[in-house]
């Protein structure tokens, strides 16, 4: 528990620092803490540990982790008007956006939890440095510093895939409002910097708990492999060397022997998506036993959901809420061919009992069926997605179709599918994103994927699909949330949503 108390103590604080007038005039957060504070490695790990609890928050809040799948449009969903709204892009008329629906929908567009967990990691970044303790060498600050600079800069990533152009903060003092930054410029700011701290992270940490839930060297390379590949997709004047630096940070992290596929079998493929396994790269760390809960608007408006149902039973009640569509799952796992994904991760996927019995069974790591409490991190990067998504690179380089061909047999191998046995350029592009469809289901990847390559403007891809006009004004955004564009006379609304 001390842990989370740690993370409370500086929710207090963040609050407090974040109760301004204006948007992003956030006052510094060292005025609040008083003079007792940054003066050990235990005060550095308390603010880091707020931060991360910062996150965490904006995610326990709604259905932010999964909307990335649900975004495409190819899942059933009953009695779930507002989340089937998000299903169609019809976020503004169909009800998505109501703030307390109950299903948390809504509160994508809000963008205000991300900034004060921005701001608790810049003021990590800055003050870390900064302590004189006789017990806190330099190696160990810089470790936690480059730990606040990797958070700080996931948060960006994940904030431009939803929001496109955002506000760059990165002074904890600057108190000038800002307007939104090209989203193209934030990465490259940001990938500069992890450039430049990368190698003060560790490998990997003694504490088992700290796997995957604390930033590593591997998860920066990760990162930085993501951000490359979606600037690939808006940048196509120089996707060639974001191509070229993708394909070579993710041979990096394959070259740091820190993670391994594990087998899918019965008995073990849980324990991948409980988190914290030696396939995590970079997860937020759900513990039931530090009260925790995966429940209410996570577990039963979300992919999570089907794991059980209303009544408890198997097939009882009125079933899932959840289902895929027929046609998706029938294009991704062709009928008559073996895949181990498809056995252990679905149960009666076509709903064979009745309308609404599909169960999606990746993510079952159950403790409290009665309470709906989960066991189940939040995970964002793990192994397989970094082989397919530098074997994407390479196959879009054309010179490297044979270790690309590698990467994926090794994660279909894995999965007991069929091997890939063709040629590189567009077959092999293609196998290489319907890998990826089945690998990383879930986990809220498709999307963003779907856009960054232009296949949303393929109707044989998703039901949510998009013309090319639709693309170049940007409809794969969120709106943004009507209180940041009071509060900032600087911030405007993304085209495709202005009315």
């Amino acid at each position: 528990m001390k842990r989370w108390k740690h993370i409370c103590w500086l929710l207090l604080l963040i609050t407090a620092a974040a109760a301004c007038k204006k948007f992003l005039e956030v006052k510094p957060l060292d005025t609040l803490s008083g003079k007792d504070f940054w003066r050990t490695r235990d005060d550095a790990e308390k603010a880091i540990n707020g931060a991360y609890g910062l996150l965490l928050d904006k995610f326990l809040d709604g259905t932010l982790y999964n909307e990335g799948d649900f975004r495409p449009g190819n899942w059933n969903w009953f009695n779930k008007r507002n989340l089937a709204a998000i299903g169609k892009n019809d976020l503004l008329n169909g009800g998505a956006l109501c703030w307390d629906c109950g299903d948390g929908s809504g509160r994508t567009v809000d963008w205000s939890q991300f900034y004060r967990a921005i701001a608790a990691a810049n003021l990590c970044a800055d003050r870390i440095p900064k302590i004189e303790h006789p017990d806190f060498g330099s190696q160990q600050k810089k470790a936690l510093a480059a730990e606040a600079r990797f958070l700080r800069a996931f948060i960006y990533f994940y904030m431009v895939r939803l929001y496109g152009d955002v506000p760059l903060q990165l002074d904890p003092y600057d108190r000038q409002i800002k307007p939104r930054e090209k989203m193209e410029n934030v990465l490259l700011t940001l990938l500069a910097d992890l450039d430049a701290c990368k190698d003060d992270l560790p490998l990997a940490y003694d504490d088992p708990t700290f796997r995957a839930v604390r930033a590593t060297k591997g998860g920066a390379l990760t990162l930085m492999a993501h951000m490359n590949m979606w600037l690939a997709g808006f940048d196509k004047a120089n996707q060639r060397k974001y191509w070229q630096d993708a394909a070579s940070l993710g041979k990096a992290v394959i070259a740091l022997g820190v993670y391994q596929l594990l087998p899918y079998t019965k008995e073990t493929f849980k324990n991948i998506f409980k988190g914290r396994s030696e396939e995590g790269i970079f997860e937020l760390s759900l513990d039931a036993n530090y009260g925790v809960q995966f429940h209410s608007l996570i577990c039963q408006w979300t992919l999570h959901e089907p794991i059980i149902h209303s009544s408890g039973n198997l097939y009882g009640g009125y079933g899932s809420e959840i289902t895929p569509i027929k046609k998706h799952l029938d294009r991704i796992y062709p009928q008559g061919e073996q895949d181990k994904r498809f056995e252990l991760w679905f149960d009666d996927p076509y709903c064979t009992l009745n309308p609404q019995s599909a169960m999606f069974l990746k993510f079952s790591a159950v403790t409290n069926p009665s309470t709906r409490d989960y066991d189940a991190n939040f995970i964002f990067f793990r192994y397989a997605d970094l082989l397919l998504l530098t074997a994407e690179a390479m196959a879009n380089l054309g010179t490297q179709n044979n270790e690309a061909i590698a990467l994926l047999n090794k994660v279909r191998e894995r999965a007991g599918a069929r091997l890939y046995a063709g040629s590189g350029g567009k077959p092999l592009q293609d196998a290489i994103f319907t890998e990826r469809e089945k690998e990383m289901m879930g986990e809220g990847h498709l999307w963003y994927d779907l856009v960054r390559t232009g296949r949303i403007t393929d109707r044989n891809q998703c039901e949510n699909y998009f013309t090319p006009e639709q693309l170049a004004r940007r409809a794969w955004t969120w709106p943004i949330y009507s209180g940041a564009v009071k509060n900032n006379p600087l911030i405007t609304q993304n085209e495709y949503w202005i009315q």
